[in-house]
């Protein structure tokens, strides 16, 4: 966990803390989406996250996973955003991802949403994607053990915008349009 933090979190292990903060008792009673965000191409640029060199520049990360909850509307959680916890999404999407006056559409970003339960009960890593070609860690692993579950590791394939599940997929212009007026079923 990180100092301050009642959640568990290690640095550049999102998908990995995004599967432990599902599991909070808090929501239990709302509806929870896991979003993996990815697209085409080496990377996304996300504003307002605490790996940044300045509060001025974007981080570069290859994807990134969040939660969603639905309380009075859609709210963000994302361990890595120095917004707040939670925040509302479109607060969220406005800054996080249009900070430099983009438009969604100048975006390279694609969202993957997930039933958080179906993400507790069927995620699985073994972490290879973090291991350099020397064989080190690109960046320290979480403390806890791997979380493998079913056949084969399966990140890799959800982040791949190709695949049509698990969940649904939209692009930004998508999810801002379709999706964050959208309440639970």
């Amino acid at each position: 966990m990180k100092p301050g933090q009642p959640y568990r979190y290690t640095p550049f292990y999102c998908e990995e803390n995004i599967w432990h903060l599902a599991q909070e008792s808090c929501f239990r009673e709302q509806e929870t989406l896991v979003v993996m965000i990815s697209g085409i191409g080496p990377f996304r640029r996300l504003w307002f996250q605490r790996n940044t060199e300045s509060a001025e520049s974007p981080v570069c990360w290859d994807y990134h996973v969040i939660l969603l909850s639905y309380r009075e509307g859609w709210k963000v959680w994302d361990l890595d955003t120095t917004l707040g916890l939670p925040v509302a999404a479109r607060t969220y999407v406005d800054k996080t991802f249009l900070h430099a006056n983009l438009e969604a559409e100048q975006t390279d970003v694609t969202l993957r949403l997930i039933a958080a339960d179906h993400y507790v009960q069927s995620f699985s890593s073994d972490r290879s994607h973090m291991i350099l070609a020397s064989g080190d860690w690109s960046a320290p692993p979480p403390e806890w053990s791997m979380i493998l579950q079913g056949e084969k590791p399966n990140l890799e394939d959800w982040l791949n915008i190709m695949q049509d599940s698990p969940g649904e997929v939209l692009t930004l212009s998508g999810f801002i349009t379709d999706f964050l007026d959208r309440k639970p079923a």
